[in-house]
């Protein structure tokens, strides 16, 4: 629900994120799920991916709440750490 004071603001409104890209194609979410199932490390998801490691990062937390991907060791680092 939008609140309504934020439709026609007073004063200018801070967009957090706002140079972020958070579209994925399915293809691309796969594709991050299985260098996750893998074990790479953040970093590297994000070159393989040519994304900003911020935008990996929002799907990785995207795809966890939705149990499309699991815990594993080493988190965002990897399984290798």
């Amino acid at each position: 629900m939008t609140k309504p004071y934020k439709l026609r603001p007073k004063e200018e409104l801070v967009i957090a994120l706002d140079d972020l890209d958070f579209s994925w194609y399915r293809q691309e979410v796969e594709r991050v799920k299985k260098l996750w199932i893998y074990g790479w490390h953040i970093a590297d998801i994000a070159k393989q991916m040519q994304r900003k490691q911020d935008e990996v990062a929002i799907l990785i937390m995207h795809l966890a709440r939705k149990g499309e991907i699991k815990r594993r060791k080493g988190g965002v680092f990897g399984a290798h750490a």
